[in-house]
Protein backbone atom coordinates (compact mmCIF):
# COMPACT_ATOMS: atom_id res chain seq x y z
CA UNK A 1 0.00 0.00 0.00
CA UNK A 2 2.76 2.05 0.98
CA UNK A 3 4.74 1.76 -2.20
CA UNK A 4 1.65 2.39 -4.34
CA UNK A 5 0.85 5.67 -2.85
CA UNK A 6 4.85 7.02 -2.78
CA UNK A 7 4.92 6.09 -6.60
CA UNK A 8 1.23 8.16 -6.78
CA UNK A 9 2.49 11.31 -4.95
CA UNK A 10 5.95 11.31 -7.15
CA UNK A 11 3.92 10.95 -10.53
CA UNK A 12 1.59 13.87 -8.91
CA UNK A 13 4.83 15.91 -7.75
CA UNK A 14 6.01 15.90 -11.66
CA UNK A 15 2.71 15.93 -13.17
CA UNK A 16 3.40 12.51 -14.75
CA UNK A 17 0.97 9.33 -15.22
CA UNK A 18 3.78 7.04 -13.53
CA UNK A 19 7.00 6.62 -11.27
CA UNK A 20 9.38 3.53 -11.35
CA UNK A 21 11.28 3.24 -8.15
CA UNK A 22 14.94 2.21 -8.57
CA UNK A 23 18.22 1.93 -6.28
CA UNK A 24 19.46 5.03 -7.90
CA UNK A 25 19.03 8.09 -10.19
CA UNK A 26 22.31 6.43 -12.17
CA UNK A 27 20.34 3.28 -12.32
CA UNK A 28 17.14 4.81 -13.54
CA UNK A 29 19.18 6.21 -16.47
CA UNK A 30 20.09 2.47 -17.26
CA UNK A 31 16.88 1.35 -17.04
CA UNK A 32 15.50 3.87 -19.06
CA UNK A 33 18.20 3.20 -21.65
CA UNK A 34 17.17 -0.34 -22.05
CA UNK A 35 13.60 -0.09 -21.61
CA UNK A 36 13.64 2.64 -24.35
CA UNK A 37 15.48 -0.09 -26.77
CA UNK A 38 17.97 1.99 -28.13
CA UNK A 39 20.25 0.29 -30.09
CA UNK A 40 23.31 -1.23 -27.94
CA UNK A 41 26.24 0.58 -29.03
CA UNK A 42 24.16 4.20 -30.11
CA UNK A 43 25.11 7.37 -29.21
CA UNK A 44 23.83 9.37 -25.95
CA UNK A 45 24.49 12.72 -25.68
CA UNK A 46 25.64 14.61 -22.31
CA UNK A 47 26.68 17.47 -20.94
CA UNK A 48 30.41 17.95 -20.50
CA UNK A 49 29.40 19.68 -16.78
CA UNK A 50 27.40 17.22 -14.91
CA UNK A 51 27.81 14.53 -12.23
CA UNK A 52 30.83 11.69 -13.92
CA UNK A 53 28.46 8.79 -12.58
CA UNK A 54 26.33 9.72 -15.54
CA UNK A 55 28.92 8.54 -18.01
CA UNK A 56 29.67 5.67 -16.44
CA UNK A 57 26.04 4.38 -16.03
CA UNK A 58 25.62 5.09 -20.21
CA UNK A 59 28.83 2.98 -20.69
CA UNK A 60 28.06 -0.01 -18.30
CA UNK A 61 24.61 0.20 -19.86
CA UNK A 62 26.50 -0.56 -23.47
CA UNK A 63 25.86 2.89 -25.19
CA UNK A 64 28.50 5.44 -26.61
CA UNK A 65 28.40 9.26 -25.37
CA UNK A 66 29.31 12.43 -26.75
CA UNK A 67 30.23 14.91 -24.41
CA UNK A 68 28.79 18.44 -25.35
CA UNK A 69 29.93 21.97 -24.19
CA UNK A 70 27.68 24.09 -22.01
CA UNK A 71 26.38 27.49 -22.02
CA UNK A 72 28.15 30.28 -19.95
CA UNK A 73 24.75 32.12 -19.71
CA UNK A 74 22.96 28.82 -17.98
CA UNK A 75 25.72 26.50 -16.94
CA UNK A 76 23.78 23.48 -18.62
CA UNK A 77 23.99 21.91 -22.61
CA UNK A 78 21.51 24.42 -24.52
CA UNK A 79 20.49 23.64 -28.23
CA UNK A 80 23.51 25.09 -29.72
CA UNK A 81 25.97 22.47 -28.00
CA UNK A 82 23.99 19.60 -28.80
CA UNK A 83 23.83 20.41 -32.19
CA UNK A 84 27.69 20.94 -32.68
CA UNK A 85 28.31 17.24 -31.55
CA UNK A 86 24.85 15.70 -33.23
CA UNK A 87 25.49 13.22 -36.04
CA UNK A 88 22.95 10.25 -37.09
CA UNK A 89 24.26 7.74 -34.68
CA UNK A 90 22.87 9.73 -31.71
CA UNK A 91 19.92 7.88 -30.02
CA UNK A 92 19.35 9.72 -26.88
CA UNK A 93 19.59 12.92 -25.43
CA UNK A 94 20.53 13.84 -21.77
CA UNK A 95 19.10 17.16 -20.68
CA UNK A 96 20.47 18.39 -17.31
CA UNK A 97 19.16 21.25 -15.13
CA UNK A 98 23.12 22.27 -13.99
CA UNK A 99 23.54 22.82 -10.82
CA UNK A 100 19.14 22.47 -10.15
CA UNK A 101 19.01 25.60 -12.64
CA UNK A 102 16.36 24.77 -15.52
CA UNK A 103 18.16 24.45 -18.90
CA UNK A 104 15.67 25.40 -22.41
CA UNK A 105 14.23 22.20 -22.32
CA UNK A 106 11.22 22.90 -24.53
CA UNK A 107 13.68 24.14 -27.19
CA UNK A 108 15.78 20.77 -26.18
CA UNK A 109 12.80 18.64 -26.45
CA UNK A 110 11.86 20.13 -30.17
CA UNK A 111 15.26 19.52 -31.64
CA UNK A 112 15.29 16.45 -30.31
CA UNK A 113 11.71 14.99 -31.43
CA UNK A 114 12.50 16.86 -34.74
CA UNK A 115 15.02 14.01 -35.12
CA UNK A 116 13.44 11.45 -33.47
CA UNK A 117 15.81 10.83 -30.85
CA UNK A 118 15.03 9.85 -26.94
CA UNK A 119 15.15 13.07 -24.39
CA UNK A 120 16.10 11.87 -20.78
CA UNK A 121 15.15 14.77 -18.46
CA UNK A 122 17.81 14.61 -15.97
CA UNK A 123 16.32 16.52 -12.66
CA UNK A 124 17.90 14.92 -9.82
CA UNK A 125 18.99 18.19 -8.82
CA UNK A 126 15.83 20.18 -9.88
CA UNK A 127 12.77 18.58 -8.72
CA UNK A 128 10.68 20.31 -6.87
CA UNK A 129 11.33 23.45 -8.91
CA UNK A 130 8.86 24.91 -11.81
CA UNK A 131 9.99 25.99 -15.34
CA UNK A 132 7.20 28.37 -17.07
CA UNK A 133 4.84 27.27 -14.51
CA UNK A 134 5.46 23.71 -15.13
CA UNK A 135 7.46 21.19 -12.66
CA UNK A 136 10.74 20.25 -13.52
CA UNK A 137 10.56 16.23 -14.26
CA UNK A 138 7.40 16.76 -16.51
CA UNK A 139 9.41 17.46 -19.77
CA UNK A 140 11.01 14.55 -21.04
CA UNK A 141 10.24 11.27 -22.76
CA UNK A 142 11.37 9.77 -19.88
CA UNK A 143 12.72 11.65 -16.02
CA UNK A 144 15.03 11.20 -13.62
CA UNK A 145 15.15 12.15 -10.08
CA UNK A 146 17.46 11.00 -7.30
CA UNK A 147 17.25 10.99 -3.11
CA UNK A 148 20.91 10.27 -3.02
CA UNK A 149 23.28 12.58 -0.62
CA UNK A 150 22.27 16.07 -0.94
CA UNK A 151 19.69 15.93 -3.38
CA UNK A 152 16.14 17.83 -2.95
CA UNK A 153 14.72 15.00 -1.09
CA UNK A 154 17.86 13.24 0.86
CA UNK A 155 17.52 9.82 1.33
CA UNK A 156 21.50 8.91 1.04
CA UNK A 157 19.88 6.31 -1.76
CA UNK A 158 17.18 6.17 -4.15
CA UNK A 159 15.89 7.13 -7.28
CA UNK A 160 12.74 6.92 -9.92
CA UNK A 161 12.10 7.06 -13.56
CA UNK A 162 8.88 9.37 -14.12
CA UNK A 163 6.72 8.85 -17.81
CA UNK A 164 3.86 9.02 -19.31
CA UNK A 165 2.04 5.81 -20.24
CA UNK A 166 1.65 2.18 -18.50
CA UNK A 167 3.85 0.91 -21.70
CA UNK A 168 6.91 2.85 -20.02
CA UNK A 169 5.94 1.69 -16.80
CA UNK A 170 5.99 -1.62 -17.95
CA UNK A 171 9.08 -2.03 -19.75
CA UNK A 172 10.96 -0.16 -16.71
CA UNK A 173 9.39 -2.44 -14.38
CA UNK A 174 10.34 -5.47 -16.71
CA UNK A 175 14.34 -4.62 -16.66
CA UNK A 176 13.87 -3.29 -12.87
CA UNK A 177 12.78 -6.72 -11.41
CA UNK A 178 14.67 -9.25 -14.04
CA UNK A 179 17.56 -7.55 -13.00
CA UNK A 180 16.74 -7.09 -9.08
CA UNK A 181 17.43 -3.18 -9.02
CA UNK A 182 14.17 -2.00 -6.92
CA UNK A 183 15.44 -0.48 -3.72
CA UNK A 184 11.67 0.51 -2.02
CA UNK A 185 10.53 -3.30 -0.92
CA UNK A 186 9.42 -1.87 2.58
CA UNK A 187 6.54 0.14 4.07
CA UNK A 188 9.29 1.55 6.01
CA UNK A 189 11.43 3.35 3.11
CA UNK A 190 8.80 3.74 1.71
CA UNK A 191 6.87 6.36 3.82
CA UNK A 192 10.04 7.60 4.97
CA UNK A 193 9.59 9.30 1.46
CA UNK A 194 6.09 9.96 1.47
CA UNK A 195 7.07 12.04 4.25
CA UNK A 196 10.06 13.43 2.28
CA UNK A 197 8.00 14.60 -0.55
CA UNK A 198 5.37 16.38 2.31
CA UNK A 199 8.45 18.45 2.72
CA UNK A 200 9.50 19.31 0.03
CA UNK A 201 7.94 22.61 -1.19
CA UNK A 202 8.83 24.06 2.27
CA UNK A 203 12.69 22.63 1.42
CA UNK A 204 11.84 24.76 -2.62
CA UNK A 205 10.64 27.56 -0.28
CA UNK A 206 13.79 27.97 1.88
CA UNK A 207 16.41 26.79 -0.80
CA UNK A 208 14.34 30.14 -3.10
CA UNK A 209 14.29 32.31 0.47
CA UNK A 210 18.20 31.67 0.05
CA UNK A 211 19.46 32.12 -3.32
CA UNK A 212 17.11 35.38 -3.22
CA UNK A 213 19.04 36.55 -0.15
CA UNK A 214 22.67 35.48 -1.62
CA UNK A 215 21.23 37.17 -5.34
CA UNK A 216 20.65 40.73 -3.25
CA UNK A 217 23.16 40.01 -1.23
CA UNK A 218 26.72 39.06 -3.24
CA UNK A 219 27.95 43.00 -4.77
CA UNK A 220 31.47 41.84 -5.52
CA UNK A 221 32.09 42.18 -9.77
CA UNK A 222 34.87 39.68 -9.70
CA UNK A 223 32.45 37.26 -9.22
CA UNK A 224 30.35 35.58 -12.43
CA UNK A 225 26.39 35.23 -11.86
CA UNK A 226 24.24 33.50 -13.65
CA UNK A 227 20.90 35.27 -14.88
CA UNK A 228 18.52 34.86 -12.26
CA UNK A 229 15.81 32.15 -11.88
CA UNK A 230 13.24 33.02 -9.31
CA UNK A 231 11.22 29.75 -9.88
CA UNK A 232 15.00 27.67 -9.94
CA UNK A 233 15.66 26.02 -6.13
CA UNK A 234 18.87 25.62 -6.99
CA UNK A 235 21.06 23.00 -5.65
CA UNK A 236 23.87 24.67 -4.85
CA UNK A 237 24.36 28.49 -5.85
CA UNK A 238 27.08 28.62 -8.37
CA UNK A 239 29.38 31.35 -9.24
CA UNK A 240 32.73 31.83 -11.39
CA UNK A 241 35.78 33.43 -9.76
CA UNK A 242 38.89 33.78 -11.79
CA UNK A 243 41.24 33.40 -9.22
CA UNK A 244 39.62 30.40 -7.67
CA UNK A 245 42.47 28.76 -6.10
CA UNK A 246 43.82 32.12 -4.30
CA UNK A 247 39.88 32.94 -3.24
CA UNK A 248 39.66 29.47 -1.68
CA UNK A 249 43.04 30.06 0.39
CA UNK A 250 41.32 33.23 1.46
CA UNK A 251 38.02 31.63 2.39
CA UNK A 252 39.97 28.49 4.33
CA UNK A 253 41.59 31.68 6.41
CA UNK A 254 38.05 32.85 6.99
CA UNK A 255 36.55 29.54 8.16
CA UNK A 256 34.15 29.77 5.35
CA UNK A 257 33.74 26.46 3.43
CA UNK A 258 33.13 26.47 -0.50
CA UNK A 259 32.67 23.69 -3.15
CA UNK A 260 33.75 23.24 -6.58
CA UNK A 261 31.49 20.56 -9.13
CA UNK A 262 31.92 20.07 -11.66
CA UNK A 263 35.25 19.53 -14.00
CA UNK A 264 34.27 19.24 -16.85
CA UNK A 265 34.00 15.41 -18.29
CA UNK A 266 35.95 16.52 -21.57
CA UNK A 267 38.94 15.80 -19.70
CA UNK A 268 38.01 12.28 -19.62
CA UNK A 269 37.36 12.16 -23.23
CA UNK A 270 40.12 13.35 -25.95
CA UNK A 271 37.99 13.72 -28.49
CA UNK A 272 35.50 16.51 -26.85
CA UNK A 273 35.82 19.78 -27.17
CA UNK A 274 34.46 21.56 -23.94
CA UNK A 275 36.19 25.43 -23.52
CA UNK A 276 33.01 26.51 -21.61
CA UNK A 277 32.67 23.49 -19.44
CA UNK A 278 36.56 23.24 -18.44
CA UNK A 279 36.66 27.14 -17.71
CA UNK A 280 33.38 26.54 -15.19
CA UNK A 281 34.77 23.50 -13.92
CA UNK A 282 38.25 25.90 -13.17
CA UNK A 283 36.31 28.65 -12.36
CA UNK A 284 33.32 27.86 -10.13
CA UNK A 285 32.55 28.09 -6.87
CA UNK A 286 29.15 26.53 -5.17
CA UNK A 287 27.50 28.05 -2.39
CA UNK A 288 25.37 26.05 -0.12
CA UNK A 289 21.62 26.57 0.03
CA UNK A 290 19.81 23.46 1.64
CA UNK A 291 17.03 24.40 4.26
CA UNK A 292 19.95 23.26 6.48
CA UNK A 293 21.84 26.17 5.83
CA UNK A 294 21.67 29.05 8.49
CA UNK A 295 21.14 32.41 8.16
CA UNK A 296 24.94 32.76 9.68
CA UNK A 297 26.55 30.73 7.26
CA UNK A 298 24.92 32.77 4.38
CA UNK A 299 25.86 35.71 6.21
CA UNK A 300 29.89 34.53 6.30
CA UNK A 301 29.27 33.18 2.55
CA UNK A 302 28.60 36.79 1.26
CA UNK A 303 31.09 38.63 3.21
CA UNK A 304 33.59 36.32 2.01
CA UNK A 305 32.82 37.12 -1.38
CA UNK A 306 32.50 40.84 -0.57
CA UNK A 307 35.82 41.28 0.73
CA UNK A 308 37.86 39.33 -1.54
CA UNK A 309 40.41 41.01 -3.13
CA UNK A 310 41.88 39.03 -5.86
CA UNK A 311 45.51 39.28 -6.90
Amino acid sequence: MALTKVQHKLAELCQREKAVLTHSGSIGIIATLHSAKLPLGSTVIIPASMCPIVLFAIQIAGYDVKIADVSLASFSMEVEQISAVYDETVSAIIAVHGYGRSCDIEAIVTFAKDRGVVIIEDACLAYGSMHKGSPLGSFGDFSIVSFGYDKPINLGYGGAVLVNGRDKEEALLAFINNNALSVFNNDEVANKLIVEIGNLPHYVEQRLENIAFLERSITNSRFKKLSYQEECAYWRYPLLCKNREDFLRFAKQQGVLFTTHYKSLSELQTTAQCPNAERVGNEIINLFVRPQTSQQQLDEMVRCINQYQSL
